[in-house]
């Protein structure tokens, strides 16, 4: 725990008591009774204080392991150690990500003194040029200083408003994170002296406030790391997409063409051997071999081209993809497709229909692959400002141990494509019963404006 150092002097201290009057100065000599019940209601003073400072320390602890509001935190700490101490005034001062040294915050606690309140204004105001005195030797020392005779350090109106508020002692703290200050607490008493075991809790919980500071900050960088990730997913994802539909453009155009010219030749060049009157019937039969070799490539073709970039999502829309690619995925997969998707509801525009078409891609993806289903029955309708997609399965389902492991890259990358829309995808199942997915995307004013 950190100790306190005072500049230019040592401190004296001393305890909560004032000294008791001499007889000389024109007070009687008191009772010995009177003097043990004063000593007996002193040591009970100073008892309940040190319960106060060890009932405060708890306090800060948990609420430097449970709050994430570090001002509340600040706010409790500084009322509570100004009523324990009987102290002044109670000041916070934080280091803004705009600038390099402290400035005052709203945070404080003042008596209701008048030339108190109009020191604590003076100090805010004067601090928006200069820096506090006493934050200053803080921030120098990075340790606990303590500054007896405060009003001997200052000049002018400021001295002059500290002596009329009655303040003796200047007590300025960090708050320190992984040795960086990021805050500074400043108190100011009326009391020449006290306990200096008081600085030490004092010292002690700006340590536990310091935590409350390094956990925003881990999860504010959490939060910024995800969110970059996030950008970072979605622009890959773009990216593939464009190359996705540049690879679709150059297979079709390209191979699908030159396939295209190639079954024609061998058409004509067929036609030509079966009009000569010497034609080879073995040759001819070759060819009509290539022929449908020919037609095979160019169906491959279309079936590459359409599944990299579906043609019809462009053309019609999403809801027109999903009937067709469900068709398509039935025809293939000999698992049956039961599309429900009622009239009028909105389209998507070409990012979002984008995205949850891959997603209701990968979806029954994952049901031929793992589910062993029979049947999957799609829905989508549209509820409030959400336009929500349901693929159900009847399938062996999935153990939900699986569902948010490092390795489902398809459920994640699911996920990831809604949370970049602001929508969200949810996937349950249980062993036996089958597996749901829901997809909940965001539908745009602007679409629905298009509409009206």
């Amino acid at each position: 725990m950190q100790g306190f150092s005072n500049i230019d002097q040592e401190p004296s201290y001393g305890s909560y008591s004032e000294p008791l009057p001499l007889e000389s100065e024109g007070f009687s000599k008191e009772d010995p009774a009177d003097r043990s019940n004063s000593e007996d209601q002193n040591t009970k003073d100073e008892l309940l204080k040190k319960i106060s400072v060890l009932n405060l320390l708890q306090q800060v602890a948990t609420a430097a392991n449970e709050a994430n509001d570090v001002e509340s935190v600040l706010q409790f700490s500084v009322d509570r150690i100004c009523l324990i101490a009987d102290w002044k005034l109670g000041l916070v001062c934080l280091v803004l990500e705009e600038s390099e040294r402290p400035e005052y915050s709203s945070i404080s606690f003042s008596k209701e003194e008048k030339f108190l309140k109009e020191f604590r204004n003076l100090l805010r105001t004067r601090t928006k040029k200069e820096e506090s005195i006493l934050t200053e030797k803080v921030r120098n020392g990075r340790k606990p200083i303590l500054l007896e005779n405060f009003p001997s350090y200052l000049k002018g109106e400021v001295k002059e408003l500290s002596l009329k508020a009655g303040i003796e002692v200047a007590i300025g703290i960090p708050i320190l994170v992984k040795e960086n200050l990021v805050g500074v607490l400043e108190f100011y008493s009326g009391n020449k002296s006290t306990d200096p075991s008081f600085f030490e809790a004092v010292s002690h919980i700006s340590s536990q406030i310091g935590r409350v500071f390094e956990r925003r900050d881990s999860e504010n960088y959490l939060k910024t790391s995800g969110e970059q990730l996030r950008a970072l997913s979605a622009r890959l994802q773009e990216v593939r997409e464009e190359e996705r539909l540049l690879v679709a453009r150059e297979v079709h155009d390209e191979l699908g063409q030159l396939l295209t010219v190639l079954k024609i030749d061998l058409t004509l060049l067929k036609n030509n051997f079966q009009k000569s009157k010497g034609s080879d019937s073995k040759l001819v039969s070759e060819l009509l071999s290539m022929i449908k070799v020919a037609d095979s490539g160019i169906e491959s073709v279309q079936r590459i081209a359409t599944e990299l970039r579906p043609l019809i999502l462009e053309d019609l829309g999403l809801l027109e993809g999903i009937e067709w690619y469900a068709k398509d995925f039935e025809k293939r997969t000999g698992i049956s497709c039961e599309i429900k998707i009622p009239a009028g509801i909105l389209s998507l525009e070409k990012d979002a229909s984008i995205a949850v078409f891959r997603i209701f891609q990968e979806a029954l993806t994952n049901a031929a692959r793992h589910s062993k289903a029979s049947s999957i029955h799609v829905s989508c309708l549209e509820e409030g400002q959400f336009l929500i997609l349901k693929i159900q399965d009847n399938g062996i389902g999935i153990d939900p141990k699986k569902m948010n492991q490092s390795k489902s890259l398809g459920l994640i990358g699911m996920r990831e494509r809604a949370i970049v829309l602001g929508g969200e995808v949810s996937i349950s199942g249980e062993p036996g019963k089958g597996t749901s997915v829901i997809v909940k995307i965001p539908i745009s004013n602007r679409n629905k404006e298009e509409f009206l």
